[in-house]
């Protein structure tokens, strides 16, 4: 198995299983305004698994350097397999696990600015758009693309970490 597949497989199921942790805590039905900030800790998962990504592919390559352009790639296809992944469970997870969360969470999000004496016409453009974000069609941009992007920028940054201390190739 190609390490870019194993690593895009471990971080997609990941974020699924954090997502459906989160759920069963109750942080997308009873504790939204907690929800809403544990989410973010999620993208330790794919930080973490691009991590031992490049570096397995750094011990592999012959003589212990990664180069940049080895690095983003290879963070590219396992971030685009991860937002695959996500990506379907998301659609998933909004039709049958909780049907409810986009709602629950728009509301929240509408208190949350109603309180901060955000105008309406305001609140309604939020509304739409928080709404297109959510359909299928806007997933594609929101998870597909955003978890695709994110691993590239992970990927940048790890790889030029990993060059500072090359490691010995595999014997």
């Amino acid at each position: 198995m190609r390490p870019e597949f194993k690593y895009g497989l471990m971080s997609g199921a990941g974020i699924c299983l954090w997502i459906v942790t989160e759920y069963c805590l109750g942080l997308h039905t009873i504790h939204l305004e907690v929800g809403e900030k544990t989410g973010y800790f999620s993208s330790i998962i794919p930080l973490v698994t691009l991590f031992l990504l490049l570096r397995q592919k750094q011990s592999a390559a012959y003589d212990g350097r990664l180069t940049l352009g080895q690095g983003i790639a290879s963070g590219l296809a396992a971030s685009f397999l991860e937002g695959v992944i996500v990506y379907g469970f998301m659609l998933f997870y909004n039709q049958y696990i909780n049907p409810n969360w986009v709602d629950n969470a728009l509301a929240l999000k509408v208190t949350q600015l109603r309180d901060h004496g955000v105008a309406e016409s305001h609140i309604r453009e939020q509304i739409t758009l928080y709404r297109q974000a959510n359909s299928a069609l806007g997933m594609i941009t929101t998870t597909l693309l955003g978890l695709t992007v994110m691993g590239g920028i992970f990927s940048l940054v790890l790889t030029l970490l990993l060059r500072l201390r090359p490691r010995s190739p595999l014997a």
